[in-house]
C-alpha cells in the first residue's frame, strides 16, 4: 500500500511549479484516471475555469510568500466532468528527495456555507488584485529587498482597504463596509443581543435626475449622507447601499429604538431641498437577534437585507415617505 493511501482524505503531491508528482487512491477515486495518467500534468487539470483562475491569483501567491496555504476553498472537476466543492490545505516540502508541495482536500459537504466562503474568498482576491503585479515583479528580488517590499506591501494593504471601503461620491462606506460591520457584531455581540437594518430610498429620485441633472442629483445625495450620518450613534454604520439607496446597520438597536432613528431621519433629509421643495425617503426596516456564541453566518446578511427591501417596498407601495417594518425578528440559526 502508497504511504499516501494511508491518509483518510484525497491527497496529490506536485513539484514546486505545480505538475503532478504522485497521488493517493482517495484523489484518484474522486477524479478519475489511475496515477499514471496525471503524472507530470499541471495541477490545474483537476480544476474549473473559475478555480484555475482563483489558484493563479491567490493561491499561489501565498504559497510563494509563506510557503502554505491553509483552509482555501476550490472545485475539483470529478471523473464524471462534475464539480465538488472542497477546503484546500497545503504545504511546500520535501518529497523522495525533491521539493515539492503536498496537497490535501477536504470535500465540502455544506454546499451553502462553501458558497458563502467562496464569495468571501474571491472579494480578498479582488483586493489583492491591486497589489499583485508589484508583488510579482518584487518576488525576484525578494532576498535582497525583503524588509522594504515588507513596509510597502502593508502600507498599500492599508490603502486599498481603506478605499475597497468607501463610496467616493459620498465618502460613506459600501457594501462591503456594510459586511464587514455586520460580521463583526456576529462575532463579538452576546447571545440574543438586538440589532436592526434599515434601507432608505429617495422618494422620486429619477425625477431630479431628469429635471435638474446628474450633478444636482449628486450633491442631493451628498447633503442626504451628512444627515443620514447626523441621525446615527457612534456604535452606528451608514453606507451607501447601491444608486439613491441607503442602509443603516443599528447594533444593540431593538424595535423602539429603530423606530426613534426612523422618525429622526424623516426629520432631518427633508431639510435637503431640490427647488426649493423637501426631499422625502421611504424606508423599510428588519430586526434581528444574536443567536450564535461568537460566530457568523454568512448567509444571515443577505437574509437580513432581502426583508429590509421587502419592507422598503411596502414603504413605495403604500406612498412614499414613511417607514414599514418586516413582520418578524431575523435571528442566526
Amino acid at each position: 500500500m502508497d504511504r499516501l493511501d494511508l491518509l483518510p482524505s484525497p491527497v496529490l503531491v506536485t513539484d514546486a511549479q505545480g505538475h503532478i508528482v504522485t497521488a493517493n487512491s482517495d484523489l484518484l477515486a474522486l477524479v478519475g484516471k489511475d496515477a499514471e495518467h496525471w503524472r507530470g500534468r499541471y495541477l490545474d487539470g483537476f480544476l474549473p475555469a473559475p478555480s484555475r483562475v482563483f489558484l493563479q491569483t491567490h493561491v499561489w501567491p501565498l504559497m510563494l510568500r509563506h510557503g502554505y496555504v491553509k483552509e482555501i476553498y476550490l472545485h475539483l472537476i470529478n471523473g464524471a466532468g462534475e464539480r465538488v466543492p472542497v477546503m484546500v490545505n497545503a504545504r511546500r516540502g520535501q518529497w523522495d528527495g525533491q521539493e515539492c508541495i503536498v496537497w490535501v482536500f477536504f470535500v465540502a459537504l455544506e454546499r451553502s456555507r462553501f458558497e458563502a466562503e467562496l464569495v468571501e474568498a474571491r472579494a480578498r482576491a479582488q483586493r489583492l488584485a491591486a497589489e499583485l503585479s508589484q508583488a510579482n515583479a518584487e518576488l525576484q528580488s525578494v532576498h535582497q529587498q525583503l524588509s522594504q517590499h515588507a513596509q510597502s506591501v502593508e502600507s498599500q494593504n492599508r490603502e486599498l482597504a481603506t478605499l475597497s471601503l468607501t463610496d467616493p461620491l459620498t465618502r460613506l462606506g459600501n457594501r462591503r463596509a456594510l459586511e464587514r460591520a455586520v460580521e463583526q457584531w456576529q462575532m463579538q455581540s452576546e447571545l440574543g443581543a438586538p440589532a436592526a437594518l434599515m434601507m432608505v430610498d429617495v422618494d422620486h429620485f429619477k425625477r431630479v435626475n431628469d429635471r435638474y441633472g446628474h450633478d444636482e442629483g449628486d450633491r442631493v445625495l451628498q447633503e442626504l449622507a451628512r444627515q443620514l450620518q447626523a441621525c446615527k450613534r457612534s456604535s452606528d454604520v451608514v453606507v451607501r447601499y447601491g444608486g439613491e439607496e441607503f442602509a443603516l446597520w443599528l447594533p444593540g438597536t431593538g424595535p423602539d429604538g429603530a423606530s426613534a432613528i426612523a422618525q429622526r431621519v424623516h426629520q432631518l433629509v427633508r431639510e435637503v431641498r431640490v427647488d426649493n421643495k423637501p426631499v422625502t425617503v421611504s424606508i423599510g426596516v428588519s430586526c434581528a437577534q444574536q443567536t450564535l456564541h461568537q460566530g457568523r453566518d454568512m448567509v444571515f446578511l443577505t437574509r437580513l437585507l432581502h426583508q429590509a427591501d421587502l419592507a422598503l417596498y411596502r414603504a413605495k407601495t403604500a406612498g412614499r415617505n414613511r417607514t414599514m417594518w418586516h413582520d418578524g425578528p431575523t435571528g442566526l440559526p
